[in-house]
């Protein structure tokens, strides 16, 4: 028996060629437009742009039989989601009590900026940014079942792509629509310097229609407040000035530091697909120059401080401007990596702790 699918929100040409790679798979697929509810067609699920207005989803979702799923789908996923959804296939969930558990959140759960907000400032506070894996050798595994197994039951951190990939199926789980971005860093580059590959994820939170930046993986600079994506005034958040002017074809994230502008990283507008985060974290965690391959970089941030680690130098920075530095030897880094920064400590970590302690 042939399935049917509803399509909406597709241009075109868009239509024609989704149209045709499901016909390959033995789903007839219509568009909203050529139907009505007297036709007598009925479908076993409905997919949208993600462009389509409200008007559109509500006049399908009448179409649908309430029991009929409405998804939402780019078209570059738009037949593989199709596929998953026919197969009953369970889209990568998440144990929402696990990692409110793990970040200390206990407020509501629903799509509100208030949220939100809660969200930002519980996740950096309790999950440290941490590339100890990436010095160790070790893949990073960008699995959904990989990341909650290291960040939220392993007790341990990650960087962007754990971090922000993470956060990204818990917003989702809470109720947002989130699209993942993609950067150029740009912080301590040189003036001049040519750019560098985009690789730094970041995620577009919608709320009530408005578009706000937020990040949980850049490390002792990431803002830990939502950042309104249609300003470009001053954004003020516990720990510093930011602000996002438009740049190009995308957006500039800066930081207030010493009365001057200085430049996080350079954004995409284009949302990514999961597929599309492999290829730069494959080389961030490998490639021979990356940054990660020599130097360890930890950092944690509170309501109150800042907490950072860059090799053996332990750095706090309080909310009120005090800074204290420290140099650490092998027994303070492990001390440190387990109190501060709340990391499950491997015994296998004492090599690369005590060669950090000779730098």
């Amino acid at each position: 028996m042939t399935q049917r699918i509803l399509l909406l929100g597709y241009a075109p040409q868009t239509l024609e060629a989704l149209r045709d790679e499901l016909a390959e798979l033995g789903i007839a697929a219509s568009a909203m437009a050529s139907t009505s509810p007297c036709d007598g067609t009925e479908f076993e699920l409905g997919l949208y742009a993600p462009d389509t207005s409200p008007t559109e989803r509500h006049r399908a979702r009448e179409r649908l039989d309430a029991r009929t799923a409405l998804i939402e789908a780019p078209a570059s996923l738009a037949v593989s989601r199709a596929v998953s959804a026919l197969d009953g296939a369970p889209a990568p969930g998440i144990d929402l009590d696990a990692y409110c558990t793990r970040i200390g959140y206990q407020g509501p759960r629903e799509a509100s900026f208030r949220t939100l907000a809660a969200l930002q400032e519980h996740h950096p506070a309790a999950i440290a940014f941490e590339n100890l894996d990436v010095l160790l050798g070790k893949t990073i595994d960008l699995t959904p079942e990989h990341l909650d197994a290291k960040l939220i039951d392993g007790q341990r951190g990650g960087y962007c792509f754990e971090h922000n990939k993470l956060f990204k199926r818990a917003l989702e789980a809470f109720g947002f629509k989130v699209d993942g971005l993609i950067a150029r860093v740009l912080w301590q580059a040189p003036a001049g310097s040519a750019p560098g590959l985009p690789t730094h994820m970041a995620l577009r939170v919608w709320v009530n229609g408005t578009p706000w930046l937020v990040d949980v993986g850049f490390g002792g600079n990431m803002p830990t407040t939502p950042l309104d994506m249609t300003s470009s005034a001053p954004q003020s958040t516990p720990h510093g000035l930011y602000r996002i002017i438009p740049f190009g074809d995308g957006w500039r994230l800066q930081v207030r530091i010493d009365d001057r502008w200085h430049a996080l990283y350079e954004l995409s507008s284009t949302p990514q697909l999961d597929i599309d985060y492999e290829l730069p974290n494959w080389y961030t965690a490998t490639y021979p120059e990356s940054h990660f391959r020599h130097h360890l970089t930890v950092a944690l941030s509170t309501p109150e401080a800042r907490y950072s680690l860059a090799d053996r130098r332990l750095t706090v920075r309080t909310i009120d401007g005090q800074q204290t530095r420290t140099l650490l030897d092998a027994d303070g880094l492990e001390r440190a990596l387990r109190e501060a920064f709340g990391l499950a400590v491997s015994p296998d970590w004492r090599p690369l702790l005590e060669r950090l302690a000779e730098t």
